[in-house]
């Protein structure tokens, strides 16, 4: 009873915050956001609401199970898991609504239009939101039998790139691409990826390894095959999106070299 409790108030914190935020940006904003900018902010900043709480969360189970970091356990480690849960489907169905105030050609279309239209151009996102509630819940919950509170916050941490991203993503759509605003949250956005999407796996090999005496070399075969097929699921995906980050940066900076040259 108590995990349903935990449950609903997740079920009920984040489409809060959706409207909350979605009122407060049309009564102070109204006359200078379109209602793509107003979604498309408010989407962003429940996102970073939810990843920014995630950090905390991480935070606080890794620095209290540092003595044993296989046996130590924390209360918030679960519960933040069934907390979290409905955020995929909360963000999931305010990812549509987002999509069809940015495109006011599929508005007028009939509602399974709409959604196809929309399933087709958001693939990868829906993809994450599917298999991420899949895998790493009944995985926290179920699989890992109570062991490794340590690694679960440290990955709850990765979501700390998140409020970057959706910054980035906030000044694109306010047609700010032009600003080192958007630049500087850009490099924020790889620097912070990097560290807490790619580098965090070899660093928590590097930890077991310290904990049991081994060679760093050595862990993945001293560990269950099902924990490095779990790395790898994840970090591949995190390299592929780096690749397009750096690359996208990439086109910016050399944009800007061409107008020093000109100038």
């Amino acid at each position: 009873m108590e995990e349903l409790g935990v449950f609903v108030c997740g079920s009920i914190f984040f489409p809060a915050c959706f409207i909350i935020i979605r009122y407060l940006l049309y009564a102070f904003f109204a006359s200078r956001l379109t209602d793509a900018d107003v979604h498309n902010v408010t989407e962003k900043c429940v996102s970073s609401i939810q990843a920014a709480t995630a950090t905390v969360v991480g935070l606080i189970i890794a620095v209290k199970c540092q003595k044993d970091i296989m046996m130590d356990r924390h209360w918030l480690t679960n519960t933040y898991a069934v907390f979290g849960m409905p955020y995929f489907s909360y963000d999931t169905v305010a990812m549509y609504y987002t999509y069809i105030h940015t495109k006011p050609e599929v508005q007028t279309q009939p509602f399974l239009h709409r959604l196809q239209h929309f399933a087709v151009n958001s693939k990868a996102m829906l993809v994450h939101h599917l298999l991420l509630p899949l895998i790493l819940f009944p995985s926290i919950i179920f699989f890992r039998r109570g062991l490794g509170d340590f690694f679960v916050g440290v990955l709850y941490m990765c979501e700390f790139t998140i409020p970057f991203i959706s910054a980035r993503m906030i000044l694109a759509q306010l047609q700010m691409k032009h600003t080192w605003y958007y630049i500087t949250v850009g490099l924020l956005m790889i620097g912070s990826f990097l560290v807490s999407r790619v580098l965090v796996f070899p660093f928590l090999y590097w930890r077991y390894a310290v904990y049991a005496g081994l060679p760093l070399g050595q862990v993945p075969v001293h560990i269950p095959l099902k924990c490095n097929l779990g790395c790898l699921l994840i970090l591949v995906p995190q390299l592929y999106w780096l690749f397009l980050m750096v690359r996208g940066a990439s086109k910016v900076f050399y944009k800007i070299y061409l107008k020093s040259k000109q100038h």
